[in-house]
């Protein structure tokens, strides 16, 4: 699902992390490079944006959803 998280297009998912889903959101357009790191992102591979959520930012996501 495509979402619009502080102020970034990203689309909803689950990434791999030391064997477990961890709820994460996936870069797909941001007005520019500071939003999007101010948002959380991080560059996980090369050309790869990707924001692992913690709880709290999790449930921030199901209310946008």
């Amino acid at each position: 699902m495509r979402i619009k998280y502080k102020g970034v297009v990203c689309n909803t998912g689950y990434e791999r992390v030391m064997g477990k889903e961890v709820p994460a959101l996936y870069y797909v357009e941001s007005p520019d490079q500071d939003t999007l790191i101010k948002a959380g992102f991080e560059e996980i591979h090369y050309g790869r944006w990707v924001k692992l959520l913690n709880d709290t930012e999790f449930k921030e996501v199901l209310d946008l959803i």
